[in-house]
Formats: structure tokens, C-alpha cells, sequence
């Protein structure tokens, strides 16, 4: 009863103190957030004699789910058909800001004369920003729908993923001093089969849920499916120790392009609000001003190479792409604030001993300066564009110029490439589509078979029966994708030789038309090869029966995969529709 007491106590003192910050911040017309963040520093463990708050890790427990709102939220406002829009671009603005924040801290670090480890955890600290905050700052300044913010939404999608793949890096050297490929390979099969799987699997069927939910004319109905069908999928990226903001983010996306996408917001505007208070009121309260003064020297030198490293890592990133120097500065001065990635980076390292004592502290201070200077920042593009403008010398203005003709005529010829080859970039996604609808299935039927033993103890038959079944059904529906596969493969080859002859061959012949079949047929021979090769591991173990080999019970296989296979072309097909949907934008 008392620690239920001192939560409710706790709870009451947050809100009214964010709530007493939120108005004058409001009043003052500054940013939100920092009313936040200034409640979380006055009522934190480290500020006053008597820490106001009692249960401190509780609250933290909450913010976390707060933080699951949060990015829930923003994905659905935001949609998955705007991010899948921007194509690869999202990828190398993202792996080039990564790369080179990584370089510039590991840099930093030694300059600092710590480790190279340290150093290393620096600089991968330094490369992720905190998706909660920024996306909270673009809600709030009514940009979140804006092109350049589309660009820094996607970018953020892929620092996060990098900051799982660094998080389990940066674990195993702390723990082992080393960490192998086959864990970084089996965590990137994990990320992209949980990604696609939710996109995919969560287009089929929550616009089913929805609309089946709908029709009840209930709100409150609505808001209990949405956060179900959040915290179940967060819940799923946190037992496959990804993580659960990515899950809720992902399936926010998802349900952003539903037809009840308005009414899900409204519902979820005050739910949101207020967990997001109390999440920035966490990290308000993880400040120690104690470190402050201890660390301020090395932590000003980290939030300054920080803040100059990002705008330009981002800003270069953009301008590459082919944006206008305008939006790449817009998407470089949004994305200088490191966040919960960057403290749990450096939290890992200090945990195992693997760092000096210096390392957390720093990072901490610097997410903390950050925090309070970053809404300013963001706000920053058009004053320093004026001011680079104006002061840069004419050599400068002048390679900028040079640099725009020849980004501008680069993206023009590629545009022509993309234009000559459209037919095969089409087979070529629609090859891909069906491989990777063969690989869920595949994937998806061998985790099945680990619950073989639960339902052989719950219906009768036994374990093998089961277990026996349950790969028929997936070898079963991974035919159809297979077939189509094979078909994708062919006309893939043909229009490959044909594409090879046109540009290199004036007038064609019966034996450049035999060379087109050879190809295909070499092409589709080390395809399957090397796919076949891939899947053993899995298909071995989808195709063990062990003692079970009753002929009877092999009669009933047989004649339920005549049965099934009519089936399975029919799930292929709303698979196959569900990939060109979610991806291509289109459908067949």
C-alpha cells in the first residue's frame, strides 16, 4: 500500500510541475520540451537535498512506455508509404551520417587521450540522435508532413536499426572483449525479417482489424486495438532483443496508411501527450549537476564537435542525394541531439568495466546540453544559410555552385539509366518480392516447429505427427513464391540479354537469341544453387519426421498437400499483393 501510495504521490508531482513548466514555456513561446526537461532537472534525484520524487525507477519504467507511445504516435502520423517513397536515399544519407559521426567521435576520443574502446564507444554514441526528441520537435512546429522532414524521419529509421546492430556490437566487446560475425549476421536476419514481416503481415491484417472494429462506432474500441496491436508488436521486438520502440514505431507506420489513420490520432492525442510529458520529464531527471561541473570541460568539447559533426554529416548526406542546399541544411541542423541510444551505449561500457569512469558522464552531459540547446538549433537553417551566405569567401560559394552542376548532372543520367531499364528493375523487384515471401515462410515454419511439442501434448497425434505436419504446410506454401521465383528468373534474363544486345549489337540474330536462353539458364541454375543452399539448414529440419512412419498418417500427408497446394497458391497471392503494396506502391 505504501509503494502504491508513492507512486500515486510521484505521479501527482510530475504532472503538476510539467504541467506548471508546459504553461510558461507556452507563455514564453519557447519549445515545449524544455519546460519538460527543466521540470525533470528540479524534481530529479540530483538536484534538491530531499529528491521530491520517491520511486524514481518505477517512473523510469513508465517513461519507457511512454517512449513506445511517443514513436507509435509519430509513425502514425507520419505513414510507411511516405518513408518507402524515398527509396534507398533514407539508406545512404543514414549510413553516411552513421559512418562519419563514428570516425569523427572515435577520433575525438583519442584526442581526448582515452582507448581506443573508449573511443570507439564515443563515436557510436555520438552517431545516433534521439528519434523521441526530434520527432516531438517536428510535431510541434507543424512540420512533421514537410519533404525535408520526410528525409529526417527516414534517416532516423535508420539510425535507429544501426543502434540495435551497435548496441550488440558494443555488448560483446564489452563482455568478451570481441564480438563474432555469426552474431552481427544472425541479429541482421532478425532486424530484417522482423521489419519486413510487420510491414507486410501488419498491411494483410490490421486494416482487417480496424474496419471489423469500426463498424462498433465506438472510440474507445478503436483506442484498445491500436495500443494492442502497439505494445504487442513492441513486445515482440523486445523478446527478439531488437527493440520495442522500433516495433511500436513500424506498426505506428502501418496503421498511419489505414483508412482509420484520423481517427486513431485523435483518439491517441492525450494518451500520447501525456507519457510523452512524463518520458521528458525522465530524461530531465537524468541529469546530475554534480557531473555537470566535474565533466564540463571534456563534455562542452563533445557536444561541440557533436553539434558541428552532425550538421555537416547531415547536410552533406542531403546535398548528395540530390536535395536543394536549402532542405540538406533544414535536415542537417535537425538532427544534433543524442538521446536514449547514446546513454544506453555508454551505459553498456560502463556496466562491463569495458570504459573508463569518464565515458557515461560525458555522454550524459552532452545529452543534457543538447537537450536544452536543440530546439533553438533546429530552428537555426535560415540564419546560418544567410550567414554562410553572406561571409563565405568566393572560393567557397563558388566550389558549392560547381558541386550543385555536377550532384544536378549525375542525378540526371541516372534518372536516363533508371528510365532504360525499367523492365528489369521491375523483374528484378518482383524476383526479390517472391524470395523474400519464400524466406518469411521458410523462416516463420521452422520457428513453428519449436512449439510442436506444446501442441502434441494438447490434441492428439504426438509431437512428430505435428511436428511432421507443420513442415509439409511450410514446404507446402513456399512452392507458389518458389514457381513464381523461377518465372521472374527467366524473363529477367531474357530482357538482361536483350538490354546487353540492343546497346552493344546492331542487328540480332538466332545466335544472340540462344545466348539469351543460355544466360537464363545459367542465371536460374546458380540462383536456385545458391538458394537451395541457403535454405538446407532450415529445410533439413522442416523435412525431419524422426520415428514417425506410419503409412497411413503418410497417405494423409500426401493427400493434404494435393489439398493444401490449392491453398497455398491462394495465400501466395495476397502475400505477393500485400509485398507490392508495401513496398512498390502498387499492385499486380
Amino acid at each position: 500500500m505504501h509503494s502504491e501510495f508513492t507512486l500515486v504521490k510521484d505521479f501527482a508531482l510530475i504532472m503538476a510541475v510539467a504541467g506548471a513548466a508546459l504553461m510558461l514555456f507556452r507563455h514564453l513561446k519557447q519549445p515545449p520540451i524544455l519546460g519538460y526537461l527543466l521540470a525533470g532537472l528540479i524534481i530529479g534525484p540530483f538536484t534538491l537535498p530531499n529528491p521530491p520524487v520517491g520511486d524514481v525507477e518505477t517512473i523510469r519504467r513508465l517513461a519507457d512506455i511512454g517512449l513506445v507511445l511517443l514513436l507509435f504516435a509519430a509513425g502514425l502520423e507520419f505513414g510507411w508509404d511516405r518513408i518507402r517513397r524515398l527509396g534507398p536515399i533514407i539508406f545512404v544519407v543514414g549510413l553516411f551520417e552513421i559512418s562519419f559521426m563514428i570516425v569523427i567521435g572515435y577520433q575525438l576520443g583519442l584526442l581526448l587521450g582515452w582507448t581506443s574502446t573508449e573511443a570507439f564507444f564515443l563515436g557510436s554514441a555520438l552517431a545516433i540522435s534521439s528519434s523521441a526528441i526530434l520527432l516531438k520537435m517536428l510535431r510541434d512546429t507543424g512540420s512533421l508532413l514537410k519533404p525535408h522532414s520526410q528525409l529526417i524521419v527516414g534517416i532516423l529509421i535508420v539510425e535507429d536499426f544501426a543502434a540495435v546492430i551497435l548496441l550488440t556490437i558494443l555488448s560483446g566487446l564489452a563482455s568478451t572483449g570481441t564480438t563474432t560475425m555469426a552474431d552481427i549476421g544472425s541479429l541482421l536476419l532478425k532486424l530484417s525479417i522482423f521489419t519486413v514481416s510487420s510491414l507486410v503481415l501488419g498491411a494483410i491484417f490490421a486494416p482487417r482489424i480496424l474496419k471489423f472494429v469500426s463498424k462498433t462506432n465506438s472510440k474507445e474500441s478503436l483506442l484498445i486495438t491500436a495500443l494492442a496491436i502497439c505494445f504487442g508488436l513492441a513486445l515482440v521486438g523486445q523478446e527478439l532483443g531488437i527493440s520495442a520502440a522500433v516495433g511500436a514505431f513500424l506498426i505506428g507506420m502501418v496503421l498511419g496508411d489505414t483508412p482509420n489513420s484520423k481517427e486513431i490520432q485523435e483518439v491517441m492525442h492525450p494518451v500520447r501527450d501525456m507519457f510523452a510529458a512524463l518520458f521528458f520529464v525522465s530524461i530531465g531527471m537524468l541529469v546530475d549537476l554534480s557531473l555537470v561541473k566535474e565533466f564540463i570541460g571534456p563534455a562542452l568539447l563533445v557536444t561541440t564537435v557533436f553539434i558541428i559533426g552532425k550538421i555537416a554529416a547531415g547536410t552533406i548526406g542531403s546535398f548528395i542525394v540530390g536535395n536543394t542546399g536549402e532542405t540538406s541544411l533544414r535536415v542537417g541542423t535537425s538532427m544534433p541531439q543524442t538521446g536514449e541510444f547514446s546513454l544506453a551505449m555508454a551505459k553498456v561500457g560502463s556496466d562491463y568495466g569495458a570504459v573508463g569512469t569518464s565515458l557515461y558522464p560525458v555522454v550524459a552531459v552532452t545529452t543534457a546540453i543538447t537537450s536544452f540547446l536543440y530546439p533553438y538549433i533546429s530552428k537555426s537553417s535560415g540564419l546560418l544559410s544567410r550567414v554562410l551566405h553572406r561571409y563565405s569567401p568566393y572560393l567557397v560559394k563558388r566550389q558549392v555552385v560547381n558541386a550543385t552542376n555536377i550532384v544536378g548532372t549525375l542525378h540526371t543520367l541516372m534518372a536516363v539509366q533508371r528510365n532504360n531499364t525499367h523492365i528489369l528493375r521491375r523483374l528484378g523487384k518482383l524476383f526479390l518480392i517472391n524470395l523474400t515471401i519464400a524466406i518469411l515462410v521458410i523462416t516463420f515454419g521452422t520457428f513453428s516447429l519449436e512449439f510442436s511439442s506444446i501442441i502434441g501434448r494438447l490434441l492428439p497425434g504426438g509431437h512428430q505427427l505435428w511436428g511432421s505436419a507443420l513442415g509439409m504446410i511450410t514446404l507446402i506454401l513456399a512452392i507458389p513464391p518458389v514457381f513464381v521465383m523461377w518465372k521472374y528468373l527467366n524473363r529477367f534474363a531474357l530482357e538482361l540479354s536483350s538490354h546487353l544486345i540492343e546497346n552493344n549489337v546492331e542487328h540480332k540474330s538466332n545466335d544472340q537469341h540462344k545466348i539469351s536462353i543460355l544466360l537464363g539458364s545459367v542465371l536460374f541454375i546458380s540462383m536456385t544453387f545458391a538458394l537451395a543452399f541457403l535454405s538446407l539448414p532450415f529445410i533439413s529440419k522442416l523435412l525431419f519426421i524422426g520415428g514417425f512412419s506410419i503409412p497411413i498418417s503418410v497417405a494423409i500427408l500426401v493427400g493434404s498437400f494435393i489439398i493444401a497446394s490449392k491453398i497455398a497458391v491462394r495465400i501466395h497471392r495476397v502475400l505477393e499483393s500485400a509485398f507490392h503494396r508495401t513496398f512498390l506502391g502498387q499492385t499486380e
